[in-house]
């Protein structure tokens, strides 16, 4: 009886490890996301049927005793999902049974120059998110997460990286999923060709972010920005200051056009009044314009511009010449 016993609680052990570790186990595929839909009147036959032909699911019998053992039967709803394609069974439930999904589409507008924390206010005034939970969200993806965060200087800032532009996504969608896409959105903007131009300058993307970013703030129009983007890789090969005043007014967030003497006598790495060389990081999120302007800068003898009531760019080649022109279109 003992032997019998004993035999018993054996098989339970060896079959409750196994239980454990398939439906902990992630699938065998590759990561990846794909769509993934739930039809009105389907039941866990059909779902589990569609998860494994879809390349979902490694295990369909373990699947349906899982639901079956939680309870978890009637928890399913139909709709769209966007589904990791390496998730465990554990995983792939609780996507499908604890987030809200719809059919239901809706545009996010994110602008070019926005800081992370003003998209995180955009999105939390539209009722998208939860306050501050893009902020958290951002801080903990990794520079090994993606290769172009492989030369990142700032292990919890995104600043820089996030790609402003107008997204459609799923009424309800999770933040780490709003998130995910925008940093997709990035890298796909940032191509092959200009990665490969990056690399041949002797320069890191962080380096063209940073100095992207305080071009988005310091000029509009392309044409404009490739000069300007000259201008300042003038002043940072011959060891002058940037003199940006976007960098003052990311100190002090006035956002004015031109900072009070006060401003630029703060102290503080931010301000390239007062330090020579790039800021510690970018000052916001740069259009794929203003990042083409960098790695595509004109090859300019400027060092100086100024930006005239009618928004007319003056450049010029020496202070003297800078300080003429100031007489002349600034008076």
């Amino acid at each position: 009886m003992k032997k019998k016993l004993l035999f018993l609680v054996i098989i339970f052990v060896v079959v409750f490890f196994y239980y454990q570790s398939e439906v902990s186990t992630p699938n065998h595929n590759d990561a990846g996301e794909k769509q993934f839909e739930i039809a009105s009147g389907q039941g866990i036959g059909d779902i589990a049927d569609n998860l494994e032909e879809q390349g979902f699911l490694d295990n369909k019998l373990m699947f349906k005793i899982y639901i079956q053992f939680n309870g978890y039967r009637s928890k399913f709803q139909e709709g769209k999902f966007t589904l990791k394609t390496d998730l465990s069974i554990k995983e792939l439930v609780s996507d499908l049974i604890e987030t809200r999904r719809t059919f239901e589409e809706q545009d996010i507008v994110l602008i070019e120059g926005w800081s992370i924390k003003e998209m995180d206010e955009h999105l939390t005034n539209t009722e998208i998110i939860e306050k501050g939970s893009l902020i958290d969200y951002f801080e903990t993806v990794k520079n090994e997460d993606y290769e172009f965060l492989s030369d990142r200087e700032h292990k919890d800032d995104l600043e820089g990286y996030v790609y402003p532009d107008t997204y459609r996504i799923y009424v309800g969608s999770s933040v780490e999923k709003i998130g995910e896409k925008m940093l997709a959105n990035f890298d796909s903007k940032l191509t092959e060709e200009m990665r490969d131009v990056i690399k041949k300058q002797g320069k890191s993307i962080y380096d063209v972010i940073t100095l992207a970013s305080i071009v988005e703030k310091e000029m509009f129009g392309y044409e404009n920005r490739r000069i300007v983007a000259g201008v300042f890789n003038n002043r940072l090969e011959i060891g002058m200051p940037l003199q940006s005043d976007a960098t003052v007014n990311y100190i002090t967030k006035k956002g004015i056009a031109a900072p009070s003497l006060d401003d630029i006598a703060i102290e503080n790495p931010y301000n390239t009044y007062k330090n020579r060389g790039l800021t510690p990081g970018p000052i916001c999120n740069p259009s794929i314009e203003a990042i083409k302007s960098v790695i595509y800068a004109e090859d300019t003898d400027y060092v100086y511009f100024l930006t005239t009531k009618e928004n007319k760019i003056i450049f010029s080649k020496t202070h003297d010449e800078h300080v003429a022109n100031k007489f002349k279109y600034l008076k």
